[in-house]
């Protein structure tokens, strides 16, 4: 008895802390909001509303006062995506109006990185030229217009398949880094993404604005449809670096240090050259695997170079067959349920284990262990 009370509180403790380590977020937005409303209520009356129900406000812009934010009643799905399918979505409907942010828990800041996922749907509709709808306020005023981390997006329906193409530009002013306009990589409309901007927040390279000319150090990258394994790719599709254009935490002209990534701004573009879009499952962490998780929730013990997820009664592993050749799925009481060898397909049968806490434990020329939950 007493044995299986030790049980059910590891169990529970380890449920717990999973729970704990998934909420370590900065944002985490899903429209779980009336449909059909307005992001913000009564946006029209000045450029500083706060909706006090959604925790958005209003940013000062040249077209201040035109709603062109709402909530639609169908959430965007991504499969695995931890951010899928909950609350409703965000719709822009393309036009030139009010733009809208929503501040972080705090301020990411000075040699420090933050993570920004969510899905969007850009429909088959061509703009010219393209624009950033997706920014970084580094200010919490809604008169402030300085944000940086911008991500940019046209869409040409000329080839079917390949009709949005992606930018990134971690500041204003400088060279937008576009994917390559010959070979892309370019991704259909009317289809789901998942995207992660990752921006790595740099150091103050001097003492004043005047010594920090020239050595910006601020990073941008873009990643697209990333496995969901809940290790950060080693490539991005996008990465921004410019040492003469100015960094998110800097020095200002009168000696003083601001800015940061302080919030996320959803842009109207004032030019009406934005596409309209849906947006949904917003996550801002600081690590990515708070952002973009493995669906089951990766808890390496004793390795990092080795991930699992669940599908159908299935465990499916991602690792070096070299690495690793044989597994044990153990209990938490290290009584062995299964074993056997890793083939190429890396799969792991367990459609005869009970929903419950587990040990992975694998082995050959190197050792690593994970703990997993069945569900």
């Amino acid at each position: 008895m007493k044995k299986n009370i030790l049980i059910s509180i590891l169990v529970f403790a380890f449920v717990c802390l999973g729970n704990v380590n998934a909420q370590i977020l900065l944002l985490e937005e899903n429209f779980d909001y009336d449909a059909n409303r307005p992001l913000i209520m009564d946006a029209v009356a000045n450029s500083d509303n706060y909706d006090g129900v959604t925790g958005w406000s209003t940013q000062n812009n040249s077209s201040s006062g035109i709603n062109c934010f709402n909530i639609t009643s169908a959430p965007l799905t991504y499969n695995g995506y931890i951010g899928s399918g909950i609350g409703n979505a965000l719709k822009y409907n393309g036009d030139a109006g009010q733009s809208v942010f929503k501040l972080f828990s705090k301020n990411v800041r000075n040699d420090s990185t933050v993570y920004i996922s969510f899905l969007l749907n850009v429909p088959n509709i061509p703009v010219s030229g393209g624009d950033y709808i997706i920014g970084i306020k580094m200010e919490p005023s809604a008169t402030s217009t300085n944000w940086g981390g911008r991500f940019y997006v046209s869409v040409d329906p000329t080839y079917v398949g390949e009709e949005v193409s992606v930018g990134i530009n971690k500041m204003s002013g400088g060279t937008t880094t576009w994917v390559n306009a010959a070979t892309g990589p370019f991704y259909p409309a009317n289809t789901t993404h998942l995207f992660v901007i990752k921006y790595k927040v740099g150091v103050l390279n001097g003492k004043s604005a005047a010594e920090e000319a020239g050595k910006f150090d601020d990073e941008m990258s873009l990643f697209v449809n990333p496995p969901l394994t809940g290790i950060e790719p080693a490539t991005p599709i996008l990465k921004h670096v410019d040492p003469n254009q100015n960094d998110l935490y800097r020095y200002t002209s009168s000696g003083m240090v601001f800015g940061g990534a302080r919030g996320l701004y959803l842009r109207a573009s004032a030019m009406g050259n934005a596409p309209a879009y849906t947006i949904d499952g917003i996550r801002v962490g600081e690590k990515w695997e708070d952002v973009v998780p493995a669906p089951s929730g990766l808890k390496n013990a004793t390795a990092h170079n080795f991930s699992y997820r669940m599908e159908n009664k299935t465990i499916l592993i991602t690792a070096s067959t070299f690495n690793y050749s044989n597994y044990e799925l153990l209990s938490l009481s290290g009584q062995r349920l299964l074993k056997g060898s890793l083939t190429a397909n890396n799969q792991i049968d367990i459609s005869n284990i009970k929903s419950g806490v587990y040990i992975l434990s694998l082995g050959g020329n190197q050792k690593a262990s994970a703990k997993i939950m069945i569900q």
